[in-house]
């Protein structure tokens, strides 16, 4: 027996900016029950901010490449995807700001915040999955 009230859970269409491999594996394990495009460029993932609609970007701002995350930023505040929920993931306090300021609606959460407990890392990962980028990140 089915019901047919239920309604299924939407798949977020999730770009991932990031270059070291244990963030990687944080951030694609938070969006795991969604469809992630993981890039470590900054060129790279102008292209796909050109070519693919996103509801997050989860964006870095030290890349290894000649394009950082506030250049990134710049392009997608112009892009298809400027009403998509930006969450700024980044380490860096500085660049944190600086893509802040070119991105005023953007969530700054610091990568190792997500992960201070795993309490916390499932709570955003359950918000995430059930309410879609529709929530307080302040946990």
């Amino acid at each position: 027996m089915t019901n047919s009230s239920i309604e299924p859970i939407k798949s977020l269409r999730v770009l991932i900016i990031e270059d070291t491999e244990d963030r990687q594996k944080i951030l694609t394990s938070l969006y795991r029950s969604h469809g992630w495009i993981l890039v470590k460029t900054g060129e790279r993932a102008i292209k796909l901010l050109d070519l693919y609609d996103f509801d997050i970007v989860s964006l870095d701002y030290n890349l290894p490449s000649k394009i950082n995350g506030a250049t990134v930023a710049k392009h997608l505040s112009i892009s298809r995807n400027q009403n998509a929920q930006i969450i700024i993931h980044s380490m860096n306090p500085r660049g944190a700001e600086t893509i802040a300021k070119i991105l005023p609606n953007a969530i700054r959460y610091p990568v190792l915040k997500m992960v201070r407990s795993n309490r916390t890392f499932t709570l955003i990962r359950s918000k995430i999955d059930s309410l879609g980028t529709c929530f307080d990140w302040e946990i």
